[in-house]
């Protein structure tokens, strides 16, 4: 299960969360995806009357979620690899303290280190509505990737919609800048038909063509590779399928639409030939110009709501 990986105390206060919450149990990604790839990694499975979800301690990533009466609303690949250090495809991983490339040094990682290192479980309660509200904490300090002390707060409650909320504390002494994205993979039935409401009309910078900037026509549509990150976004948006979903806001001024299409899809490992079709990326964040810039002793928080509608 590899929860060796974190510290004594993080287990310990792993175990007395689930001994006093009855919808909370630890498991496996063996137990949970017996076919997908990868050695194991322990994962929080969460049932309420509301809603069911996966979470795993690995970069407190939501995997699964979907209420009781409705559809699955996050994808993961059948070939998700679930090793330790592996970044998890699907559901929503969280890029930090840099979105896609690092843009001071390209061999760095793309998207950070958080999604690929174990968060701790601070705390679980349920609400009085019926939802459970989970916190996550991850602290570094020293990290050769990333010069700057911070932590970071992950909160999501968990009931008739999943809502995340991220807090970066800038524990250093200098300031910082940092980006980040909430890398949502949505489930679509047809790729060919979704669509992505409320970004018609603004401009955007294409990664397939060096971030030239250009103009949306109409909705975001997936019947070619897409690569788009927009600027300035403050609306909500809404994705038009099977299953169709809104997506609320505070303070991620970035969205990134992303698929792969077929060819490129085949070439990555862990998504593989033909699984394109199934999901479409759909993100919030702040990334490129829209960076933070944390001074010292500084906190700034955003989060990112979606829901079945």
């Amino acid at each position: 299960m590899h929860i060796n990986s974190l510290d004594p105390q993080a287990i310990q206060q792993l175990d007395n969360l689930i001994a006093k919450c009855d919808f909370l149990q630890l498991r496996t990604s063996n137990d949970v995806y017996p076919q997908a790839p990868g050695s194991g990694l322990p994962l929080i499975c969460v049932e309420t009357p509301l809603c069911s979800a996966v979470i795993s301690l690995q970069g407190a990533h939501l995997l699964e979620y979907k209420t009781t009466e409705g559809d699955p609303l996050l994808w993961v690949s059948p070939n998700c690899d679930f090793s330790p250090g592996a970044a998890l495809r699907g559901g929503v991983p969280l890029c930090l303290p840099w979105f896609g490339v690092n843009r001071e040094d390209p061999n760095k990682p793309k998207h950070g280190f958080a999604r690929n290192n174990f968060w701790q479980l601070a705390d679980a309660r349920m609400l009085a509505d019926g939802s459970v509200e989970l916190e996550f904490l991850f602290v570094s300090e020293g990290h050769l990737l990333f010069a700057y002390d911070f932590s970071a707060e992950l909160r999501m409650t968990l009931g008739q919609s999943a809502k995340l909320e991220l807090t970066i504390n800038n524990t250093d002494d200098e300031d910082f800048d940092c980006s980040w994205a909430m890398h949502n993979y949505y489930p679509v039935h047809q790729l060919a038909e979704v669509r992505v409401e409320g970004l018609g009309g603004r401009t955007y910078k294409d990664n397939l063509e060096g971030y030239a900037e250009k103009l949306q026509a109409g909705d975001v549509r997936f019947q070619e590779p897409v690569d788009r990150v927009f600027p300035g976004i403050d609306n909500s948006l809404k994705i038009i399928g099977s299953p169709s979903i809104a997506i609320t806001q505070h303070n991620c001024p970035s969205v990134i639409t992303w698929n792969p299409g077929d060819e490129a899809a085949a070439n990555i490992a862990d998504i593989g030939a033909g699984q394109e079709q199934f999901y479409i990326c759909v993100e919030r964040g702040a990334v490129l110009d829209e960076q933070w810039h944390l001074p010292a002793g500084s906190s700034k928080s955003a989060w990112m709501e979606f829901k079945q509608v």
